[in-house]
């Protein structure tokens, strides 16, 4: 079985951007996960989000299909 690296493809400036962001890559069977930056993690379990933001990641082999996905939901530009 062949290992796969997780690359960060987006940091968020929320959490709510984060999970709708999740949501999206879901929808289009890329499995990918979030970290909490700074306190983002102890003020989401408290308030239900944060402005520390969370990072996104993917495995290594989903990363061009997971820029699609956030180009096409208007969080990266068009690669020409």
């Amino acid at each position: 079985m062949e290992e796969h690296k997780a690359v960060k493809i987006f940091t968020t400036v929320d959490n709510l951007q984060a999970e709708m962001i999740l949501a999206a890559l879901k929808d289009q069977n890329i499995p990918a996960y979030k970290k909490d930056l700074g306190n983002a993690g102890f003020l989401n379990m408290y308030t239900g989000n944060s402005r520390f933001g969370e990072e996104i990641y993917v495995a290594d082999i989903n990363v061009g299909r997971a820029r699609q996905v956030l180009e096409g939901i208007g969080l990266l530009p068009e690669e020409e």
